[in-house]
């Protein structure tokens, strides 16, 4: 079945739930955001968490998951597009079966953008649209200038992503290698872990050079081989 993706940021192709590293404290909210995206779950849907918890991956997983279930599905990191015109920019968005805005609360406190939200609000009631938004605080907790605006956030069902422990994060590095089919022991895991930044997005692009150049040089992922490869 072809991906149906409306207009809006293209999700990341690796971003998917199959390689979201799923702890016990999140399994509930990832199987809603899984039947929200087969139009069998909850429309109204507020995820909050702290940076690097993976908000941004499971709002682009649920875009594939649609997109796979034939239903069209739209994706846009607001941060990038604070100083764009709202009004223009979410024309229209209604149309897609599931909407996705990430980083809601870079643009709360805006009275354009606010209001241009809460129309979008409206429009996405009469057309059936379900609304996925991800935020670094629940909706309660919000600054938002607009009453209503605020009214109509605090009706989504709120799930909090919970952050990695630092160990699992470690987990969550081989769980991506194994995915990429690479073979990463623990002690080379740990090695890249404490060597480089210990954020996710900058450990899983250190596994995809890292992948691309063992195909490449058909090495397997030793010490030695990664410190050639980073320069380390």
């Amino acid at each position: 079945m072809s991906e149906q993706l409306a207009l809006g940021i293209g999700p990341e192709k690796s971003l998917r739930f199959d390689n979201f590293y799923t702890i016990a404290a999140n399994r509930l909210l990832v199987n809603q955001l899984k039947l929200q995206a087969e139009s069998e779950g909850e429309q109204w849907v507020l995820v909050h968490g702290t940076p690097e918890s993976g908000r941004s991956h499971l709002l682009q997983a649920s875009c594939h998951q649609a997109a796979s279930h034939g239903f069209s599905a739209s994706y846009f990191p607001l941060r990038e597009f604070t100083d764009a015109n709202p009004q223009a920019l979410l024309e229209g968005t209604e149309q897609a079966d599931l909407l996705c805005l990430d980083d809601l609360d870079v643009v709360i406190g805006r009275p354009q953008w606010e209001e241009s939200l809460f129309h979008l609000y409206n429009r996405a009631l009469l057309s059936g649209t379900a609304l996925l938004l991800a935020s670094r605080l629940p909706a309660a907790a919000l600054a938002c200038s607009l009453p209503d605006l605020h009214s109509r956030l605090k009706s989504f069902s709120v799930y909090q992503l919970t952050a990695l422990s630092e160990e699992q994060r470690l987990e969550a590095l081989m769980f991506r290698a194994t995915g990429l089919g690479m073979e990463l022991d623990r002690d080379v895991a740990e090695y890249l872990y404490h060597r480089a930044a210990r954020n996710l997005a900058t450990l899983f692009g250190i596994l995809d050079q890292l992948d691309r150049e063992s195909l490449r040089h058909q090495r397997s992922l030793t010490k030695p081989f990664v410190k050639s490869v980073l320069g380390w």
